[in-house]
């Protein structure tokens, strides 16, 4: 008998679907309180209900409830869920990246394989590069995706999903631009670099000074002046400071684009 429990069917074909419980909710009729108990395992629902719950998520009842694959694509994205789930703090999130970085380049040797000229990759040469950041950059821009990798990060868009309003603009200029400034950037590397490996970790003004080599007034001044809006401070003997989570992202994303 399969393993496979009808919560976790709902809650992943409900996310294949790009709907939120309250979307889901209203497509059967039901409340969101419904929905949340179905997925965290608290009820199961109503027997009649399954032949609806199967026809929006066009399944059959046995895929819904687990007892043959939902598709092949599908079956290999609960596969990859249950690998990473079954592997040690650590090494799920190496395998993680590492299947990221198959994607990668498994796209982008396919792109280049299309024309006769190119002969591809090594996608497993390729995805050791990047797993000990040690791959230059790579890109691959068609219609349908925008992949991109550079050292330690990878990077997937849906090109068709991709719109920015003008308040979006707005936002994202008043954020990058702190990080246009030499010195302001070095200080954040720095601090990213010493916190990075621990969500409890905070790093003193002297530890930030000692990595960026920038003198402690000026890492005072740039944490309490252009880059503030992105820092958690931690006040005890001896201040400490941190990239609010949100924000941990940024250097990375950065750190993608091969500067001319």
């Amino acid at each position: 008998m399969t393993t496979i429990k009808i919560n976790e069917q709902i809650a992943f074909l409900r996310k294949q679907k790009g709907l939120t419980q309250e979307e889901l909710a209203n497509a059967l009729g039901v409340t969101n309180q419904a929905i949340s108990k179905w997925e965290s395992a608290q009820c199961c629902p109503d027997i009649q209900l399954l032949p609806d719950i199967a026809k929006l998520f066009d399944v059959s009842v046995d895929e819904l409830l687990g007892y043959t694959p939902v598709s092949p694509t599908e079956d290999i994205i609960l596969a990859v869920r249950k690998r990473i789930e079954s592997l040690p703090k650590g090494e799920d999130f190496d395998f993680t990246f590492r299947m990221a970085a198959a994607l990668h380049t498994i796209i982008f040797s396919k792109v280049m394989t299309a024309d006769d000229n190119n002969p591809g990759w090594d996608t497993d040469d390729a995805i050791e590069h990047a797993r000990t950041a040690e791959w230059g950059y790579s890109n691959c821009s068609i219609p349908e995706i925008t992949t991109t990798m550079r050292h330690g990060a990878v990077f997937f868009t849906n090109n068709k999903n991709l719109t920015l309003m003008s308040t979006d603009v707005l936002r994202i200029v008043s954020m990058i631009k702190p990080f246009s400034d030499e010195k302001n950037l070095k200080i954040a590397t720095a601090l990213y670099q010493l916190t990075i490996q621990s969500q409890d970790a905070y790093a003193t003004i002297a530890q930030i000074s000692d990595k960026s080599g920038v003198s402690p007034e000026k890492v005072w001044d740039c944490l309490e002046g252009d880059l503030s809006q992105f820092i958690l401070e931690k006040e005890n003997m001896e201040s400490g400071f941190r990239f609010e989570g949100i924000y941990m992202k940024i250097l990375p994303i950065l750190s993608l684009f091969d500067f001319k």
